[in-house]
């Protein structure tokens, strides 16, 4: 499916312009050859003069059209010219396999027995990101709008759960829009209600409702030009959107805003049975599982895409058997990794001549060298830490919660 956006335009005309000033030019020349020409005594050198500058016009419009249609706009001809769509069979294949990888890949990460919830009952659900959860990433990683999502909610419908409507309808209330965050703006502002809004006839007709909550935690990132900040009071983020500092100075993202932290302690004052879903592409700072009693279990949802959320549905009720594993290193602490001072894009002022123009999402964008400096070599991730715990150069249960490859599943094996 293709549809026009104004940043498309945008981007077209500026990948044809080159063409079109040359198509300008070569009219300009023959536009002043035939005002010229008026000079010229002679009738028919006149007409003559007239005659070919028209068909130089001519024939300059038809091969600078077929150079652009050859050239720049050839890939979105072909694609707009193709006679058929994609069939819903083949829709439908498409979504089985998106399902079944996201079965596959999301990781269970804690559990003391609460999970697979065999009998789905009443649930509630906790946490801004409930009612929008991250899908996917930026650039790449970005959704087509033009296709239905499967939300959380709907994962947990189909699966036979009964989701408190109270604290949905509550969410939407607060905010129904996630912070922009696109290929060219990043807004790193996290949306949640602080814990004074959570009124106490709120938090009872939910626990009267069901003694298990789900806390959703979410993070948003992608292909862009900023990398996630290690500072969030110095990025864009709307810090006092609730009255209060979310983040002091030095906290980075991937760790529990202010908000978040207020309203994990509530739901865990009030609730002996919780899970957290933490979804994000992202390894998060995740200390916090291991210092509520309550927090029974914790998934790693990572972006599922369009179709993908169907698999959590069916990884809670038991119906699938969680066996995805983890890509990275889950690290109690980021600052005191070996990369944490070495890892952001650094723009070099001395290399600002060598700056080239480009586009970015259809807006003109001037782009300097830059590079990060890697000086961990080949001991990066789970290298590090195995090597580091061998040499007695670190207490590795104490610096790694979760190890490159963890995943529980509710199968135990004996050898």
């Amino acid at each position: 499916m293709i549809a026009i956006q104004w940043e498309d335009v945008i981007g077209v005309l500026q990948t044809c312009k080159p063409y079109l000033i040359a198509l300008g030019v070569l009219w300009v020349i023959a536009v002043v050859a035939m005002i010229a020409c008026r000079k010229v005594k002679e009738k028919s050198k006149k007409r003559m003069i007239r005659k070919y500058s028209g068909l130089s016009m001519v024939l300059a419009l038809v091969i600078i059209v077929n150079m652009i249609v050859l050239g720049p706009m050839y890939a979105m001809i072909d694609m707009t010219m193709q006679s058929g769509n994609v069939s819903d069979e083949t829709t439908e294949e498409a979504k089985e396999v998106a399902n079944q990888i996201a079965e596959e890949g999301m990781v269970l990460l804690e559990n003391d027995g609460i999970l697979p919830i065999s009998d789905p009952s009443n649930i509630n659900l906790f946490g801004w990101s409930s009612v929008n959860p991250t899908y996917g990433g930026t650039g790449s990683g970005g959704l087509n709008d033009l296709y239905e999502r499967v939300s959380l909610i709907d994962s947990l419908e189909d699966a036979g759960f009964k989701v408190n409507q109270d604290l949905v309808d509550f969410y939407n209330e607060f905010s129904t829009e996630r912070a922009e965050m696109s290929l060219s703006t990043q807004n790193w502002t996290l949306t949640e209600p602080p814990v004074s809004s959570y009124s106490d006839e709120l938090m009872q007709s939910a626990k009267d409702f069901s003694d298990t909550a789900v806390i959703v935690l979410s993070r948003i990132a992608g292909e862009g030009h900023n990398d996630m900040p290690g500072d969030v009071t110095g990025a864009s983020y709307d810090n006092d959107l609730n009255g209060y500092n979310d983040f002091e100075a030095g906290d980075h993202y991937l760790q529990l805003s202010k908000t978040e932290e207020d309203m994990i302690d509530l739901v865990c004052s009030t609730f002996d049975n919780v899970i957290v879903i933490y979804n994000a592409a992202n390894p998060m700072e995740l200390g916090f599982v291991d210092q509520y009693d309550q927090i029974r279990a914790a998934l790693w949802c990572q972006g599922p895409g369009h179709t993908g959320f169907e698999a959590l549905g069916k990884i809670l009720n038991g119906e699938v058997n969680p066996s995805g594993k983890t890509t990275d290193t889950f690290i109690y602490d980021m600052t005191a990794a070996p990369w944490w001072n070495n890892w952001e894009n650094t723009h070099y002022s001395n290399m600002e001549d060598m700056a080239v123009e480009g586009m970015n999402s259809g807006m003109a964008q001037v782009y300097y060298p830059a590079f990060i400096n890697y000086v961990e070599g080949i001991y990066v991730g789970y290298k590090y830490y195995e090597t580091a715990d061998d040499e007695g150069f670190i207490n590795y249960d104490e610096t790694v919660q979760y190890p490159f490859g963890y995943g529980l599943s509710y199968t135990t094996f004996t050898q």
